[in-house]
């Protein structure tokens, strides 16, 4: 047993290295301050899902639950939560390893640089890999599901299984379903003859899974809320961006066409440029319009296409010559779409510069957090202030897009919504002053226009005192003399 142990560690010693390194890379995202909003909203649903309070029905976002679990398993704790993706990122690489060596067998050269670049890709923040976003805990049941799928032959039970959890990343992020997309195709233009049969069993997982989930807040009595904010809001809310134009390319309707176009000469062409360059080309393809999905120029969709991106790299270096031209192709097409939806590029140089002087004591802790946004300093001072003038149970409104405020002062929003641009988007201005008149929470964060939000500077002047001003940002307290007028 020991000697079989340790012949699988030489085996394995170049995945343990690229783990050792990804660990490393990965320390300075456990001591990064609360500053991307994001994550602040994750936190903040999953502190209030220890608490009791009712995901969609009583706390509100718009992504599928498992996300929030994920949150809520840390605690609502930034530090547990980046260790959680950590160590989730961590599987992710070494499942990949898997669906490399089964791709490249027995190119272990090509394996092992495609294992490297998805690595650094989903770990490095130029594409956000230091975030607890749902792409990076997507990518695990997605790649399990191609590793299971990638096979010819593949037996039903892999199909089936590949359904459910290509279920449980769609249960983390909408766009994950999609990938199921490229099997059908594969399927079809190989001239399987049970291509339908595969097809339909795979939808069954995927369907059972998201079912199960629809009956579970159904028996919670948040059915309705769940399938509208999950699922039904999602497409009118991914519609809301406008920074690059909504005609076009830029509309959905014509990145669908794009889409079909790119792909009819990759299944056109299946049989003669070869099994792996067709899967290669639809899951590119595939993966490229989930991302773009939204149109939000975010890093982080492109995390998944971070299975593709690896492969590629790999296949454009020692691929065969219809490869590299698929390889190349979908290079050329991220590249496009990176620059034509003007995709934000996040520091990585910087970002460990910044970590290591503050570890040796060159910069202050203040200067260390205000590298990542200035308002990071300024929500510690306001969640202080909160945090000492109110109890565990007492809940705080924050106007503005900030939900870190409730994260860090570990006080529980006073209505539905956590930020702003979720009461504008879904038009819920009369719902929420409704719930902060009828619950008056012990503080109102003010960092926006009161008056985009009608019905709060009456409730301010009526039931509250300012507090404290801290660089602008107005905290009011609930006046106890009120509450007997």
């Amino acid at each position: 047993m020991w000697k079989r142990g340790v012949s699988w560690v030489v085996k394995q010693e170049w995945l343990i290295v690229v783990l050792v390194v990804v660990v490393i890379l990965r320390i300075p995202s456990l001591f990064e301050p609360y500053w991307y909003g994001d994550e602040g909203i994750y936190l903040t649903l999953g502190q209030a899902m220890r608490s009791g309070v009712e995901l969609y029905k009583q706390i509100h976002d718009n992504k599928p639950p498992l996300l929030y679990v994920m949150a809520a398993a840390a605690g609502g704790n930034l530090f547990w939560f980046k260790l959680i993706t950590l160590l989730w990122n961590l599987v992710t690489i070494a499942v990949f390893s898997k669906l490399a060596k089964k791709v490249f067998e027995p190119g272990r050269r090509k394996m092992k640089l495609a294992v490297w670049v998805f690595a650094m890709a989903t770990t490095l923040p130029v594409l956000e890999g230091n975030i607890a976003n749902a792409e990076l805990f997507f990518l695990l049941p997605t790649v399990w599901a191609m590793y299971w799928l990638w096979d010819k032959n593949v037996q039903m039970k892999y199909i089936i299984g590949s359904g459910l959890v290509l279920g449980v990343a769609a249960l983390f992020k909408m766009p994950a379903v999609l990938e199921a997309g490229v099997w059908p195709l594969v399927w079809l233009v190989e001239g399987d003859k049970s291509w339908w049969k595969k097809t339909i069993i795979l939808a069954i997982g995927i369907t059972a899974v998201i079912g199960v989930s629809g009956v579970y807040f159904a028996w919670k009595g948040a059915g309705r809320e769940y399938l509208v904010a999950a699922w039904a809001q999602n497409l009118p809310y991914l519609s809301t961006w406008k920074a690059v134009g909504g005609s076009g390319i830029y509309a959905i309707k014509g990145r669908m066409v794009i889409t079909a176009l790119v792909l009819t000469p990759i299944l056109g062409l299946a049989r003669k440029w070869g099994r792996r360059a067709t899967i290669l080309g639809t899951w590119g393809v595939i993966t490229l319009f989930a991302a773009l999905l939204s149109g939000r120029p975010y890093p982080h969709y492109l995390l998944q296409s971070a299975g593709v991106i690896a492969i590629a790299a790999a296949v454009i270096i020692r691929g065969s010559r219809e490869e590299r031209v698929i390889a190349w192709g979908l290079s050329g097409l991220t590249i496009a779409a990176f620059i034509g939806f003007k995709f934000y590029l996040y520091p990585v140089a910087g970002y460990y510069a910044n970590f290591a002087r503050w570890v040796i004591g060159t910069k202050t802790r203040s200067e260390y957090f205000g590298w990542f946004n200035p308002q990071v300093n300024k929500n510690y001072q306001i969640a202080g202030v909160v945090m000492a003038g109110s109890g565990e149970g007492d809940k705080v409104f924050v106007w503005g897009d900030e939900p870190m405020i409730y994260a860090l002062a570990k006080r529980l929003p006073a209505s539905k919504y956590t930020v702003e641009y979720h009461i504008k988007d879904f038009r819920a201005q009369e719902e929420t002053i409704a719930a902060l008149k009828q619950n008056p929470p012990k503080y109102i964060v003010s960092l926006a226009n009161e008056a985009e939000l009608p019905g709060l500077a009456e409730l301010l002047d009526g039931m509250y005192r300012l507090e404290k001003t801290v660089d602008g940002v107005r905290i009011y307290r609930l006046s106890r003399l009120s509450l007997y007028n």
